[in-house]
């Protein structure tokens, strides 16, 4: 063998044996004395925002769709969201295929899609978790990132929930965060939620496994806000050329 070659071999194994197995937190991270539990830190994260009377964040999204005949492909999207509880909602969405902007204002939701120049209005509960449940019931509708809006979002997240774990402390664009696994029959949820002082939720990651294709929704949340909203952004600004349609119940035909 000569020199060279050898060189390159002993190189290959240095690297079989330095190269680490995923840690269990960020290298530069402090780790915790003892392993939290999920729930608490998920208590946390949910007192936090719980406490705020508005907030405001932006997110950027990827996510799978599964196409006809079975290929999988990843779309992107942003959206931006403010809420002023109880009952005060705005959430401005687009994506790679579609768009959708939602005000909520005294127990009023106008859903507006700029793409078919449509929209819809439903009238209902006046406190945002009243509503964010009426959709989704009544409607099938659920909005991005709708548990985060509520008043609990640690009940909306472990929402059928019969296992959570505490994977370790891991970096999210440059923040520490603990890395949460929760898993429901239909769902495996990972949740980052930042360490210290600020629990705030960084990114979340929706797997569905047994859909076709196993598909991914990830959300990076940033450009969190507590300074209130400007008043008129919860207030319902349609295009004067807009065509109304309505919100079909459950179950009836798209």
């Amino acid at each position: 063998m000569s020199v060279i070659a050898w060189l390159r071999a002993l190189l290959v194994l240095a690297c079989l044996y330095t190269v680490p197995a995923l840690p269990a937190r960020a290298a530069d991270a402090e780790a915790p004395a003892e392993p939290p539990k999920a729930a608490d830190v998920l208590r946390a994260m949910s007192g936090y925002l719980a406490k705020a009377g508005s907030f405001s964040y932006h997110a950027e999204v990827e996510f799978d769709q599964i196409l006809p005949g079975g290929p999988k492909i990843r779309l992107a999207g942003a959206l931006d969201v403010a809420a002023k509880r109880p009952g005060s909602l705005f959430v401005n969405y687009r994506d790679d295929v579609s768009a959708r902007v939602v005000w909520l204002q005294g127990g009023r939701l106008t859903l507006f899609d700029p793409v078919a120049a449509t929209y819809a209005e439903v009238s209902g509960p006046k406190d945002i978790d009243g509503m964010v449940d009426k959709l989704e019931k009544e409607h099938g509708v659920s909005l991005p990132l709708g548990e985060l809006t509520e008043s609990d979002p640690m009940a909306a997240l472990m929402r059928g929930v019969d296992q959570s774990h505490w994977v370790g402390i891991h970096d999210v664009d440059g923040v520490f965060c603990h890395h949460l696994v929760l898993q429901r029959p239909d769902l495996d949820l990972q949740v980052f939620v930042e360490v210290g002082e600020k629990p705030l939720p960084r990114k979340l990651v929706f797997e569905y496994p047994h859909r076709p294709g196993s598909p991914q929704y990830t959300a990076w949340i940033t450009e969190w806000s507590f300074a209130p909203p400007a008043a008129d952004l919860f207030a319902a600004k349609l295009p004067a050329d807009v065509a109304r349609v309505e919100f079909l119940p459950v179950g009836e035909a798209r």
